[in-house]
């Protein structure tokens, strides 16, 4: 016989010997459900006891011992008569493991086996994974790397951060990163005087902490001058002089440079009398030449810097 279970509808191939009584407890070996298959199979026909006669009267005094069944000997080919129905016990439910999980109790019905039945089992159908990348996620991972870069970006960049943060909120960008450095004026004996002159702060691989201050020195001579020597120093907040670096004027280095040059290298650069990036030579009257000054690791307490004229010479006139 098939049997369907009440919560997946998946059907099942019974045996009837199994089955007993006003039905059985199953289990699902699919979902797991238990659940009670009443016995819809008629109920065997037992024919009743054969009376005796009436005219036959036994006698007790000589009526023979009942025999008990083993000094019953049946003769070859006769039948047992059947037994007097016994009252039928209340049917002792099953287990369920010993239905449904026994190999020969019960097997799922194969699609032919569904067919004969006359209703087929609806075929499960995966549902498809979602996508990982959401647009919530996609949104989320956006800016989480724009946090990062634009972190990198300011932590590089001191001075465009504490420019960033007294704008957005005044005086916040000293407070976190400390005051700026003060220009001094940028004047110095000799007619060579400064201009344009800004510093900031950047970090370099090799070298750490940088302060860059960069400008341009300005010929107020009435002659040509060459070979101009720069010294540059930085003070704190008492006047301390905590730093002193001298370079000449027309050695310049890009962010990359300054990434990538050690400590030493990066003096060198810059203290080459001739100029690399411009002639440190012939600078005629009332005309400038760019100029680089860079402290390694500067300390904390920097508060001001100054630039004076470490040495000049005259040049001869040109045409």
């Amino acid at each position: 016989m098939i049997i369907q279970c009440k919560k997946c509808t998946t059907k099942f191939r019974f045996k009837d010997e199994l089955m007993a009584g006003d039905g059985v407890w199953v289990r699902c070996s699919r979902c797991g459900h238990e659940f009670f298959e009443s016995n819809t199979r008629p109920a065997t026909f037992v024919p009743p006891a054969r009376e005796q006669p009436a005219w036959v009267k036994p006698d007790p005094a000589t009526a023979p011992k009942p025999l008990t069944p083993a000094d019953v000997i049946t003769p070859p080919g006769a039948e047992t008569p059947a037994a007097k129905p016994q009252p039928a016990a209340a049917p002792k439910p099953l287990k369920p493991e010993d239905v449904l999980t026994s190999p020969d109790a019960a097997k799922p019905a194969t699609e032919e086996e569904e067919a004969e039945v006359g209703d087929e089992e609806e075929e499960e159908v995966e549902r498809p994974r979602a996508s990982f990348w959401t647009p919530g996620r996609l949104v989320a991972y956006s800016i989480l790397v724009f946090l990062v870069v634009g972190s990198v970006y300011f932590w590089l960049n001191p001075g465009i951060t504490r420019d960033v943060l007294n704008f957005v909120s005044p005086g916040a960008g000293d407070r976190v990163l400390g005051p700026s450095p003060k220009a001094a004026p940028a004047t110095a004996p000799g007619a060579i005087n400064f201009a344009e002159v800004k510093e900031r702060f950047t970090k370099s691989t090799a070298a750490g902490d940088l302060l860059v201050i960069s400008g341009l020195a300005v010929n107020e001579y009435e002659y040509p001058v060459g070979r101009v020597k720069l010294r540059g120093k930085i003070l704190d907040n008492t006047g301390k002089l905590l730093g002193e670096v001298e370079t000449f004027a027309g050695n310049l280095l890009n962010d990359e440079e300054l990434n990538r040059l050690s400590d030493k290298e990066i003096l060198a650069e810059l203290q080459r009398p001739e100029g690399s990036d411009m002639p440190n030579t012939g600078i005629r009257s009332r005309t400038s030449i760019p100029f680089m000054i860079v402290f390694m690791n500067p300390p904390k307490e920097v508060d001001e810097f100054i630039i004076e004229l470490a040495g000049v010479e005259r040049a001869a006139a040109t045409n």
